[in-house]
């Protein structure tokens, strides 16, 4: 469910669902969110859901402006982890079907130099906070599931972390093979195109945390850095502390605002990377546990579960099928099925209920007996909108949902296009020639959140001859022994190659491959599941 999440005037951790096809910010009492505070004006901001199910925010012509990631805008569409600042307060912006866009810290600048009014407070330093601080930080991380990666981990607890201390763009990132490297792990404000995102950071102040193990700020006082000169204009960096050992750093700041960050904020960053850093290791160990101790027992029922609710689906004259399932350690419930209407055209069904046990499961199920009963039912509607928006109303009314994202394909060669309906998964691919890919990107709201979502079909033609891939996010997902996830560009670069335009055989055998040199023989966390269908 979209959400925005932010700290009220007590310090209370607050969420507002925008379910409603517009929400107003601001300070009187007819907008859906109403803070009194006078930098915001009566009605400062709007948020309405555009047709596709994203959500846009405007500024209603407040005197004091609105700002995304530190960006002023007059309007732009929100993604997961943005962070919008409304006056003095920072609201995190939350999208449970969205997905976090990978980063890499090319932005930090190369210098040597600490920026002008850089304050330098040791960890040893006796670190005193008011106690309601203590209660704020010690709810990092806490919105991430059970059992979560410690990635998973890290993008929760930087979320709140941010919405704490009222900063504007941050990361978590983790040590890398030299001192001199960083990996990062998770970001929020760092997406997107637009400039302020990449607005260079000292590399310097970033890097003495992790080098000197000590806490920082810049500027002492407000206005010391410009951010015209070249750097963001307010920061904060702490070690992120394992036992006592630094395995990385957490940073945040403010691009544009030129406001400092208190003295006070040091030490709650401080106090921040101590408590990440112990939570990630916690995640991992929690994560291994559950493959060592309750997990294969546990596992293995739910594995049984998938395969008994597996059919494989069958090729024909007019297209070639080829499913892999590359099986998780910790986590299942991938399935892909095939539906025919006439030997031309077929509906193709993606569905991941990993991580959420029998519930998910059993939401799986339901879901896919409702469309495979829709379309194959004499006289059924072969609409995908209509089906899909059925099943969600059916499913919300429930009130015991589970976040089970699917993808539904109506792929209609005859017809030119396929047609399809993407509710939280990764977008499938369209391979449609020799180095010629698709991305079928775009994504519609999970289903269960909102009975009166509009589920609409994206469309795309097709030529005579392609290979449709379709996969859960356990691929992008999948990890090597450092922790770097193999990451979607890497996939989509891989079959961008002309020699993979091959039978779907050949594409998984190729996928796999590369799949398997990056893991270098750790194991899946997660299921990832790979569908290739040919046509031609």
């Amino acid at each position: 469910m979209a959400q925005l999440r932010f700290f009220d005037d007590q310090h209370v951790l607050r969420t507002r669902a925008l379910s409603n096809d517009t929400f107003t910010i601001g300070r009187v009492e007819s907008c859906q969110l109403m803070i009194v505070d006078d930098l915001i004006s009566r009605e400062h901001a709007r948020v309405d859901r555009d047709p596709d199910g994203r959500y846009r925010i405007r500024d209603l012509g407040s005197r004091n402006k609105s700002f995304v990631n530190g960006q002023q805008i007059s309007e732009t569409l929100l993604s997961h982890g943005d962070m919008v600042r409304i006056g003095a307060r920072v609201l995190e912006f939350i999208d449970e079907a969205g997905d976090e866009q990978a980063i890499d810290l090319s932005f930090m600048t190369p210098d040597r130099n600490d920026p002008v009014g850089t304050e330098w407070i040791k960890i040893k330093s006796p670190v005193t906070l008011p106690l309601p601080r203590y209660g704020e930080l010690a709810t990092l991380g806490s919105d991430a599931g059970y059992p979560a990666r410690a990635e998973e981990v890290a993008g929760a607890a930087l979320g709140r972390l941010m919405v704490v201390l009222g900063a504007e763009r941050g990361f978590v990132a983790l040590r890398g093979e030299s001192n001199k490297e960083l990996r990062p792990v998770a970001h929020r404000g760092l997406s997107g195109g637009q400039a302020v995102a990449r607005m260079p950071v000292s590399q310097t102040f970033a890097y003495s945390a992790l080098l000197q193990s000590v806490a920082g700020r810049y500027p002492q006082k407000n206005g010391q850095v410009d951010a015209k000169a070249g750097y963001a204009s307010a920061g904060l960096v702490a070690p992120l502390l394992y036992r006592k050992d630094v395995v990385g750093v957490v940073y945040v700041d403010r691009p544009t605002s030129g406001q400092a960050f208190s003295e006070q904020a040091v030490h709650e960053i401080a106090v921040a990377g101590a408590h990440i850093g112990a939570l990630m290791a916690e995640a991992s160990q929690q994560l291994a546990a559950n493959e060592s101790a309750v997990g294969p027992m546990w596992l293995a029922t739910l594995r049984r579960m998938q395969l008994a609710m597996t059919v494989p689906p069958v090729g024909s004259k007019s297209f070639d099928i080829s499913v892999k399932l590359m099986a998780g350690r910790a986590r299942c419930g991938d399935f892909l099925d095939v539906v025919y209407a006439g030997e031309e055209r077929m509906f193709v069904l993606v569905m991941d209920a990993g991580g959420h046990g029998v519930s998910g499961f059993a939401q799986a199920a339901a879901i896919r007996m409702a469309v495979q009963t829709a379309l194959t039912v004499e006289g059924g509607s072969r609409d995908i909108a209509a089906i899909v928006s059925a099943i969600n109303r059916s499913t919300t009314a429930r009130g015991a949902r589970q976040l089970v994202t699917c993808a539904l394909l109506d792929v209609d060669p005859p017809g030119g296009e396929v047609r399809y309906i993407n509710a939280g998964g990764p977008p499938p691919l369209v391979l449609v020639g020799a180095g010629r890919l698709v991305t079928l990107d775009q994504p519609s709201l999970v289903l269960g959140i909102d009975p009166s979502y509009g589920y609409e079909a994206a469309s795309v033609d097709l030529p005579a001859s392609f290979r449709l891939i379709c996969h859960t996010d356990g691929l992008p997902e999948m990890s090597n022994a450092a922790g770097e996830a193999l990451g979607s560009q890497r996939v989509h670069d891989l079959l961008l190659d002309p020699g993979a335009f091959g039978t779907p055989a050949d594409v998984i055998a190729r996928i796999v491959d590369a799949c398997d040199k990056h893991r270098g023989g750790s194991a899946c966390d997660d299921d990832a599941l790979i569908g290739v269908i040919s046509h031609g």
